[in-house]
């Protein structure tokens, strides 16, 4: 018996109220050995097999290499459908004090779930197999929608495919739900995305909406059509029949079947169903003249993966505070501030953002910016557009993302004596509730402050070698700007700038990382003040790096 067998054995038998009933052997490749574990309150110990994986006592990606199994508990909470309990302890690195934090963890969901029968406040997802169908697997991500579904409703379902990637070591197909449509294919309601999304071609599969979850013990997905026997109304089947019958010319393509049920009053979750077409789990029996059409016996299940991928879960693991993410937001210039700024806003929760940018970008714009190479030259705007879109579907650029781009700049300049058109600019601007002006334009900074708008005007500059951002948020935006750069306040370097090859203006020198630290931590500033319901001041950041990185924040 090895040594480490033999310290497994002695560990546990040292633990209270354990007691070994099959020493601890080792097998082929783990450990395994039955233990009885006793609490208060129960009548008799419970008695667990216990597996223990050759990485013990370290986790394998996040998950524990000890397993506590018995078949008679899967009734309860927190059980898979091995029969394995689910724990989560404390790291150790040292095997004695592993075994004792895991039993403890045993005893402790013993307490919790076989004998006070707790039931968590968060919902847990049905267990789905993952497994491939035909070597692909096929992930398919929905949206809420505002539509009540009634219980055995059924129809079609519009989904797109996004794209053909790799999951682990096998190929995976990723779709997005687009609308839903009754068995007449009439529209019942459409899935939100942004434009882009929209606009992928679409493919069509079916659903059912169940209200119930089709599931054993509230634990376990079915994982045999005949566990749908009582559940799938005749209506629902015949219609299977029919669409198999539509598309026999399709034989041995997928369809995917989408199931729907209820895991709150409100909230509905789906869950896919891969069908083979000429393969249909159904066969017609007539019985008193009349044809019905019946599920077939022993024929599994071929679950596909799906997200709900609403905005509340989209968003779910964090975003900014309400009053950015829930406001229509206008960024002027997006180069490298700009772009870094648009694209956290967005990354954080943000869906309304109009752009006012006249430049294109070059390649070498894309080394401190949010630009790619592989788009070569194009526009700014159509460029950051396209990058926004493929970060959140709930992205929504507002008018294409463009406004007056080619003509802002000459207009507010150019007619800042006119009242009229000043006026007509005033109310454009004001359909934004947070405009931020990323131009470095000391000219644009003086016209934007002669305009009387009710929206929150931000200004952000950066200094050279990016030792300094300056955020201006006060009716005092161009002086204090103006001050902070051109009055020596600052002590920063201007002589040292990049100058490109050929009749450019030189431009401040900084990397990616130096103008994003400062860009994340203006916006963690601005968000901090509004969720503490704080009047947003004037503010600097500064830099300090001669010895050691620091970072300082001083509000005026």
């Amino acid at each position: 018996m090895s040594q480490r067998v033999n310290e497994i054995n002695t560990v546990i038998e040292s633990i209270p109220d354990v007691k070994i009933v099959k020493p601890f052997e080792q097998s082929k490749i783990d450990i395994e050995g039955c233990i009885t574990v006793f609490v208060e309150g129960l009548e008799q110990p419970l008695e667990f097999n216990v597996t223990i994986h050759p990485q013990y006592p370290f986790k394998s990606h996040e998950t524990e290499t000890i397993k506590f199994s018995n078949d008679d508990l899967i009734e309860h909470k927190h059980i898979m459908q091995n029969g394995a309990i689910c724990i989560h302890t404390a790291h150790t690195p040292v095997l004695s004090q592993k075994l004792i934090y895991d039993i403890e963890s045993t005893k402790a969901w013993i307490k919790k779930y076989y004998i006070n029968k707790d039931s968590d406040t968060h919902y847990e997802h049905l267990i789905v197999p993952q497994k491939a169908f035909k070597q692909n697997h096929f992930a398919y991500f929905f949206n809420e929608v505002d539509y009540t579904f009634q219980k055995n409703q059924f129809g079609f379902v519009d989904y797109s495919i996004m794209n053909n990637g790799v999951f682990h070591k096998e190929n995976i197909q990723s779709s997005i739900f687009q609308s839903f449509l009754d068995k007449d294919r009439k529209k019942i309601v459409d899935v939100d995305w942004n434009f882009q999304l929209k606009n992928i071609p679409q493919s069509t599969g079916l659903f059912i909406f169940l209200k119930d979850a089709p599931s054993k013990n509230q634990r376990w997905v079915f994982d045999n059509w005949k566990d749908f026997e009582t559940t799938l109304p005749q209506d629902f089947l015949k219609f299977l029949h029919s669409v198999e019958e539509r598309l026999a010319k399709d034989e041995g393509k997928t369809l995917p079947l989408f199931v729907g049920y209820n895991i709150s009053e409100t909230e509905i979750h789906w869950q896919a169903i891969i069908l083979e077409i000429g393969n249909f789990p159904i066969y017609g029996e007539k019985i008193n003249k009349h044809w019905l059409t019946k599920i077939e016996e022993d024929k599994v299940i071929n679950w596909a993966m799906t997200r709900n991928c609403s905005y509340q879960y989209f968003f779910g693991r964090g975003k900014l505070s309400d009053q950015i993410t829930e406001s229509k937001i206008l960024i002027i210039g997006i180069g490298a501030i700009g772009s870094i700024l648009a694209k956290t806003l967005v990354r954080c929760g943000c869906r309304k953002l109009g752009f006012i940018e006249y430049d294109v970008k070059e390649p070498e714009n894309v080394c401190r910016s949010e630009y790619s190479f592989f788009t070569g030259i194009t526009n700014k705007t159509n460029d950051l557009i396209n990058e926004l879109c493929l970060i959140s579907p709930f992205f929504e650029p507002i008018n294409g993302g463009y406004d007056y781009s080619e003509a802002f700049d000459f207009f507010i300049k150019s007619h800042l004596a006119d009242s009229g058109i000043k006026s007509e600019m005033e109310k454009h601007l004001e359909d934004y509730d947070i405009i931020i002006d990323c131009t470095a334009d000391n000219d644009l900074l003086y016209v934007l402050s002669q305009l009387k708008i009710k929206s929150t005007l931000l200004n952000f500059s950066i200094s050279n070698h990016a030792k300094h951002l300056v955020c201006a948020s006060e009716q005092n935006r161009y002086d204090f700007i103006t001050s902070q750069f051109s009055g020596n306040i600052l002590d920063f370097d201007v002589e040292d700038l990049h100058n490109p090859t050929g009749c450019w203006s030189p431009t401040f020198k900084a990397s990616y990382n130096d103008i994003n630290v400062l860009v994340q931590t203006a916006i963690k500033q601005i968000n901090l003040k509004l969720e503490q319901k704080k009047t947003l001041r004037n503010f600097v950041i500064e830099t300090d790096d001669t010895t050691s990185f620091n970072i300082n924040i001083k509000e005026f």
